[in-house]
């Protein structure tokens, strides 16, 4: 197969790659443009063919139709249609023909003079973002040196570019290039800005093959093709820049060869002009593994797409966790506390078959999900009195409040962005959201990564390196919190008290233009806002609308990141292009079943609390065990330092002490540690196992991760010494009832791991208090031991 089996070759076109293709059976495909063993035409005069495939029209060739024919050595050949058009004098647009160039060879890289101060004098707008100031810098600055018009050859650009003459960047510009010929030829042509026709905006780009299979590891030529809204296609393979997420998959060179090193599967990025687009690349594992995927029980969407997917990369999940540690890791995930011992032994002589999804249910009627799922939603909103003083005290009970009722997710999200009035009042909680932030700047980007998966903040001196996002899109969406008037900072750092209204003269200026921005939603449109009202609400309205591509798949990935420690795309609040989801069907089916249940945040949690998938054993099989990103098993995730907390106080039937009160004025008092939810409550405890700060930089997953301090704590600290060996803790009134060695074994295993010693544990264990100078000596060490465990420090 031969593709595109037609090719237009319009007079401004530089070259088109052609593919050949050979299909399999199991829709994987092998790439064999370049074992042609010769490539033919119709004519001699119109274009020629490069060995890689790419096609080139011939300089002072005639117009007309070509036939275009690659032979192999085994006698077959396939052909194509090539049209090449002419015209008396070739048609230019910089944006289009000169501004890819620079980004291709790096020119307006950050490094390079696409830094903000530009690069010896000389200026390029980040990666193109502003075409008309580049062509401005280059023909008219500097007293238009930088150009010969009369003598191409002769230019500074040129001869810069090509290393002929000191520059600080090397050649960068390979001599008798593609590139350098179509910027040789621009400038002999005068330079124009534009000239011709007209082909308008850039609407689309994309990729071919869409989704790279291979049947084996191996090269694969892939081709980049830009829609312009004439409905005009025009290959831009070699005016694209290209990346793969892991080099240890895959490689890919500048001319977009894709050379997939192992069984194995990433996406590969690419980006031409401000479009940014990735593909998937891989090809099925573990040849010769047979594995029965109809034996796995779907119990709803996640297992429907999860496991097909599962099934084409022929990569088995692992077999069900047991149910000791199903049990452990759903109490965990959904109330942040280790099950006791009488509910371990209840759940594991439970012989309903509906169990698990019973005990779900369970879970999410206790008051620790609101105490633990609020703490969660205080994390994304990074509610600390750092941030919002005495105003604290109101978002917390807000946001708690709204856990506890349910509140619809849309609802939820809207009322934060549109509340007013004072953010102390009784019903002043979500009027702090609004306190947020130096600026409507920062208030756009907090929005815009926490409720879209959109990183706005590189894209307010420039268009967005890695996405799609313009400048003119960051401050049109900046332009919606413009006019919100806010309290004003004290000289102390907190918030003095004062409302928050609406200020129908507040604007916020475009760095690029110096002109007040107008409301403009992310993408292009602009809103339709009147004068006298509050312009978050029209932006409100819009992100939690059903049809919104953002806001849905960002909750659904959130979610599901608090159950696997990363999210379908990782991390969990970039949902940006250069940043796919693994399984996106999966997650386009999350995001599609929570609007369709009215955005009901406790039936997203449930669908995947009792999902098949959810339930996986974290031990890998044969055939997963290199899996790190397919979510073909659970992956051990250390306890978060509230849940750490507890467990320690519960596994020793200790007391967890913080100050819980308002302000200086409090007393120590008991509590569960995943009732703490400002980190201003000191606990040298929550610190060193990494709760979150909630300052700029605090991920919304809460992935601690282990550290010597932590270790210091446990081995050398009082954190674990002291509540052991304590006359009123759990080992003391367990001794005080004179149990048989075996039951001192298991009732610890059972306090502190959830399940029961193995035959192999217990009869270990019970030699050595057998042979003990003293029993409570040696259960202490047993219950040390067990408490430093990995097991214990990890949620698996």
């Amino acid at each position: 197969m031969l593709e595109p089996s037609s090719v237009i070759l319009p007079a401004d076109a530089t070259g088109v790659q052609v593919l050949v293709t050979r299909m399999n059976p199991d829709g994987t495909r092998r790439d064999v443009t370049r074992e042609a063993v010769a490539w033919r035409t119709s004519s001699d005069d119109r274009v020629r063919l490069e060995p890689s495939g790419y096609l080139v029209p011939n300089e002072g060739g005639q117009g007309g139709t070509e036939t275009v024919t690659a032979i192999f050595e085994d006698g077959d050949s396939v052909s194509a249609e090539v049209v090449v058009e002419r015209s008396a004098e070739r048609p230019w647009d910089f944006a289009t023909d000169i501004v890819p160039i620079f980004t291709r060879f790096g020119c307006n890289g950050g490094s390079c003079h696409g830094k903000a101060d530009g690069q010896n004098g000389f200026h390029l707008s980040l990666f193109g973002y502003d075409p008309a100031a580049d062509y401005r810098s280059l023909t008219r600055a500097a007293g238009g040196r930088r150009l010969s018009l009369t003598d191409p050859d002769s230019s500074l650009m040129l001869l810069k570019g090509l290393g002929r003459i000191p520059h600080g960047g090397g050649p960068a510009l390979p001599s008798n290039s593609e590139a350098h010929r179509t910027v040789r030829e621009w400038i002999g042509a005068g330079a124009p800005e534009h000239r011709g026709a007209d082909h308008g905006q850039l609407v689309a780009v994309e990729v071919v093959p869409g989704d790279l299979r291979l049947a084996e590891p191996g090269t694969h030529q892939v081709r980049v093709v830009a829609r312009f809204a004439d409905g005009q296609q025009r290959d831009v393979t070699r005016l694209s820049r290209f990346e793969v997420r892991d080099d240890a998959t895959a490689t890919v060179d500048d001319r977009g060869l894709v050379t997939l090193l192992r069984r194995a599967e990433t996406d590969l990025i690419v980006r031409y002009r401000t479009s940014v687009i990735s593909t998937r690349i891989g090809t099925r594992m573990n040849p010769g593994l047979e594995f029965d995927f109809t034996a796995i029980p779907r119990r709803n969407l996640i297992d429907e797409h999860l496991f097909a997917r599962l099934e084409a990369l022929n990569v088995p999940p692992s077999p069900p966790a047991d149910d000791a540690a199903f049990l452990r890791r759903v109490s965990l995930d959904l109330t942040g506390q280790q099950p006791r011992p009488d509910q371990v032994r209840a759940f594991l002589d439970d012989p309903d078959p509906d169990r698990r999804v019973k005990l779900v249910d369970r879970l999410m009627a206790d008051p620790l999900f609101v105490d633990f799922w609020h703490l969660k939603l205080g994390d994304l909103l990074q509610i600390s009195q750092a941030r919002f003083g005495d105003g604290v005290y109101r978002y917390n009970d807000w946001v708690k409040e709204q856990v506890a009722s349910n509140t619809p997710w849309d609802e939820f999200v809207h009322t934060l962005l549109t509340a007013l009035g004072n953010p102390n009042a009784l019903d002043g909680g979500p009027v702090n959201y609004a306190l947020e932030g130096q600026d409507a700047r920062e208030q756009a980007e907090l929005t815009a990564q926490r409720f879209l998966g959109l990183r706005f903040r590189c894209a307010q001196c420039h268009d967005h390196p890695f996405d799609r996002w313009t400048q003119d899109d960051y401050y049109g969406l900046a332009a919606f919190f413009a006019k919100v008037g806010r309290a004003i900072p004290g000289g102390d750092g907190m918030m003095a008290p004062g409302d928050v209204r609406v200020n129908p003269e507040g604007t916020i200026a475009h760095l690029r233009t110096g002109e007040p921005a107008v409301p403009t939603l992310p993408g292009g449109e602009v809103a339709s806002v009147d004068a006298e009202i509050d312009p978050r609400t029209v932006l409100a309205d819009w992100i939690v609308a059903p049809e919104n591509p953002y806001f849905a798949r960002t909750a659904a990935n959130w979610a599901w990141a608090q159950f696997f420690g990363r999210g379908l795309a990782d991390p969990s609040d970039d949902l940006s292009d250069s940043n796919p989801p693994v399984h996106p069907e999966l997650l386009d089916a999350l995001a599609d079943d929570f609007v369709s249940h009215g955005f009901d945040l406790r039936h997203l949690i449930r669908t995947i609390a009792t999902s098949e998938a959810y339930g996986l054993s974290s031990r890998p099989i044969p055939g997963n065990e290199g899996d790190t990103r397919l979510f073909s098993h659970q992956a051990p995730r250390p306890l978060t330092a509230h849940q750490m907390a507890d467990a320690l106080a519960q596994a020793t039937d200790t007391e967890l002490l913080f100050n819980l009160g308002r302000g200086s004025q409090g007393t120590l008092r008991s509590s569960k540690a995943v009732q703490v939810s400002d980190p201003a409550i000191p606990s040298v405890l929550l610190d060193t196992f990494g709760r979150c700060p909630r300052v700029a930089g605090c991920s919304t997953v809460a992935t601690p991760t282990l550290s010597l301090r932590q270790a210091l704590l446990l081995v050398g600290g009082n954190a674990i010494d002291d509540r052991i060996g304590r006359f009123d803790g759990y080992l003391s009134g367990l001794l005080e009832l004179e149990p048989s060695h075996a039951e001192i074994v298991e009732n610890l295993y059972l306090r502190t791991l959830c399940r029961k010693p193995s035959a192999e544990e217990s009869e270990h264990w019970s030699a050595l208090l057998d042979e003990a100078d003293s029993v409570r000596d040696a259960s202490e060490d047993l219950f040390w031991a067990l408490l430093n465990s990995r097991e214990f420090a990890f949620n698996h």
